[in-house]
């Protein structure tokens, strides 16, 4: 018998991961069309993991070679040629509607906005976009200095800038910071402007309403701090993981001290433990939760109060309205959910506690005896040997859910209603109405798309890893494929999977 583990290879392949469906009282009419986006031109090698999806998955950039020279094809067309092309790129905007990588001419890197050459050096890095698409940052080395680059000018000279996710954009794609070296030492650069300079700096974060801005500082004697907004905080052993509020109204962060650590919320210290972890809060922002530690016991604290002492404390989420959350805790050999006060019967596990969009409904999965099967609303159904990614339908009606038993291999379950049993099944979704549910399938080493239980009659070699579905409107939408035409000489098109549904 297949493990889980071999189930879930099955969808890993070369394209996303998550699953789904039946939903219509009458049978779903499609018409499905192909649309090329990219196909192979003559002469150029195609790298295949180096294919790209947009955001809005209407356009594909890739990696391709001629003799010594390499180049990118964007949406077909094949652009400038280089001596090479820097890994990980290209990168799309956040908006689908720019790309840029790394390109090599001669000794000298540059970084390319669209068809614009930045100013070569000596190395570049994988530039990064704001969340509006509007800018763009990477870090360059000359000589034996590094600077960041930002929409083109250069802020700063540095001894050292640190390669990974050091590149920060606000929310608002108004403000920016990076840490870099000064010497032995570290600053950190937001908005221009250089910080005080310290032994030690951790990455900074913005809060979500981009105003304000924090990151932990360590000290040559080993103490830590934070520094909020350019205000230095208390010094502790310690200082871990950190948190604003989702109205920005707040922040938190863990500390030790000695032997004990605790919570230091809104610069007051809380009650201290063991250990503590990471703060949680509610979706309102008025509730603030973390698990804490004292002794071989765990306890969630919400709002400074310790709840009941568990073996242990695993997952706590909200209801979007903040009115409900669950909690799931192991006691004994067992675990429960506590969902609003009330304790579940006893599983083997559980995970994924969520709630619908409406906060009326709450689901989890449970294990018991090997056996995995959905809880909803209290009630169990039925078992398999694997349950994945619960979905509510945006108007909180419908759930679905994949599942896998050995013999029959991938289905998925809508409303209680199994699908037709798969080799493999992926990126699920509803239409935003509500009204139909979509999902790909692995059939007889072949892929295509499902709606309302109707086999799409389109095959398709794989689905573009990155690629999902995209929904023009209640009845139109799109995903990128790699499909083989009849006629193909060259290898397979990327293309463009559209399906429209009949009123």
């Amino acid at each position: 018998m297949k493990n889980t583990t071999t189930f879930l290879s099955i969808i890993v392949c070369i394209l996303l991961v998550s699953p789904f469906s039946a939903l219509a009282a009458e049978e779903t009419q499609m018409k499905e069309q192909i649309k090329v986006i990219l196909a192979p031109v003559k002469g150029w090698l195609i790298y295949q993991e180096s294919i790209v999806p947009s955001p809005d998955s209407e356009h594909v950039a890739c990696v391709a070679r001629k003799g010594n020279k390499f180049a990118i094809i964007y949406d077909g067309e094949v652009q400038k040629e280089y001596d090479l092309i820097g890994k990980d790129t290209p990168i799309f905007s956040w908006d689908s509607k720019h790309i840029a990588y790394k390109a090599k001419e001669g000794n000298k890197w540059m970084v390319v906005l669209d068809t614009k050459e930045g100013k070569p050096y000596d190395n570049v890095s994988v530039p990064v976009f704001s969340p509006d698409s509007k800018h763009l940052a990477y870090t360059v080395q000359y000589g034996a200095m590094q600077t960041v680059v930002l929409d083109g000018k250069e802020l700063g000279v540095y001894d050292g800038i640190p390669p990974q996710n050091n590149l920060i954009f606000s929310n608002d794609s108004k403000r920016f910071a990076f840490v870099a070296l000064k010497g032995e030492k570290m600053v950190v650069n937001v908005d221009g402007k250089e910080s005080e300079i310290y032994y030690q700096i951790s990455y900074p974060a913005f809060s979500p309403d981009s105003k304000h801005i924090v990151f932990p500082v360590k000290t040559k004697n080993d103490e830590q701090f934070m520094v909020f907004d350019g205000k230095e905080g208390p010094r502790y052993d310690a200082t871990g993981t950190f948190a604003f509020s989702h109205d920005s109204s707040r922040f938190v962060y863990s500390a030790k001290l000695k032997d004990k650590a605790f919570m230091v919320s809104d610069g007051e210290e809380q009650s201290r433990y063991t250990d503590v972890a990471i703060p949680i809060f509610s979706p309102d922002s008025k509730t603030m939760a973390y698990n804490a530690i004292e002794g071989k016991k765990s306890y969630m604290v919400i709002n400074g109060k310790k709840g009941k002492a568990y073996d242990e404390v695993r997952d706590l989420a909200f209801s979007l309205d903040s009115s409900r959350s669950i909690l799931t805790v192991k006691d004994g050999e067992k675990w429960y959910a506590i969902e609003s006060g009330k304790k579940s019967p006893p599983y083997d596990q559980i995970f994924f506690p969520s709630y619908s969009p409406d906060s009326k409904h709450v689901v989890y999965a449970a294990v018991r005896e090997k056996k995995w099967f959905v809880v909803y609303d209290g009630k169990e159904g039925p078992e398999y040997d694997l349950v994945y990614d619960m979905i509510f339908s945006p108007d909180s009606q419908h759930l679905l859910y994949m599942v896998a038993n050995a013999e029959k291999k991938w289905s998925v379950v809508i409303d209680n209603k199994e699908s037709t049993w798969y080799d493999g099944v992926a990126v699920p979704n509803f239409t935003p109405d509500s009204k139909h549910h979509v999902y790909i399938v692995r059939d007889k080493n072949m892929w295509f798309a499902v709606v309302d239980g109707v086999e799409g009659k389109e095959k398709f070699l794989g689905f573009l890893k990155g690629s999902e579905f995209k929904f023009d409107n209640d009845t139109r939408m799109h995903i990128l494929g790699m499909h083989m035409p009849p006629e193909a000489t060259l290898g397979p098109n990327i293309v463009n999977l559209n399906i429209e549904l009949a009123d």
